[in-house]
């Protein structure tokens, strides 16, 4: 019985072991995520302030009270990001993507058609649309990108694309946590890079549904 007991406390020891490592990796990918995205858009607009500060005060005004706005917004993710990430809405993460890729000097098109998510879909989907604009402005050298997202066929689909230089290098820490967390949802992204680099992140829209009627 004192053989049996040890083993059981040793299993469960070694449970909250992996549980607790998986967490801690957890908020690594997500705040590497965060923070690379949230800090490019800061330093895009603090040298557009910097650039109007000689010739229009009030645009440059305008832009570093963004920064401010951000800053803040950002503090408050990092705190929801420690406590268990949860995501302030899909929609307003587009809104704040394209924000970011115009502020950057590129051609921006958004096509996105209303699709029923759960809570954990739109934070996974938030990150992964999070990572793909910020590699997009710190590498592509893109003039132009585009975000389609819409149910396909019973997939959910999400499109990312750039005209920029592409490359087909291993994938990033990034692209590899985005990966990890899709097929939490049963899904996956796949990378092209034939011309500009292209994301197509999916999973399925039965789960989507099976999660909101549980």
């Amino acid at each position: 019985v004192r053989q049996a007991n040890e083993q059981l406390r040793f299993a469960h020891d070694e449970v909250e072991r992996i549980a607790k490592v998986a967490e801690r990796e957890r908020i690594a990918r997500d705040l590497h995520d965060l923070l690379g995205h949230t800090l490019s858009l800061i330093a895009i607009k603090s040298e557009l302030a910097a650039k109007l500060a000689d010739r229009d005060i009030a645009r440059a005004r305008d832009e570093i009270r963004d920064v401010e706005r951000i800053s803040r917004e950002t503090l408050a993710q990092v705190r929801e990001a420690v406590r268990g990430y949860r995501s302030e809405g899909f929609r307003r993460e587009l809104d704040s993507c394209a924000t970011m890729l115009r502020a950057a000097g590129i051609e921006t098109e958004l096509s996105i058609e209303p699709v029923a998510l759960t809570p954990q879909q739109e934070a996974i989907l938030s990150l992964a649309v999070r990572e793909a604009i910020t590699n997009i402005v710190r590498h592509s050298r893109a003039a132009r990108a585009s975000i389609h997202f819409a149910d396909k066929e019973g997939t959910v689909t999400m499109l990312v694309h750039d005209n920029g230089r592409g490359g087909g290098g291993r994938d990033g820490s990034g692209l590899t946590g985005m990966r990890e967390r899709l097929r939490s949802l049963g899904g996956d992204v796949i990378r092209e890079s034939a011309s500009g680099t292209k994301l197509t992140i999916s999973f399925p829209a039965s789960q989507a549904r099976q999660e909101q009627s549980a």
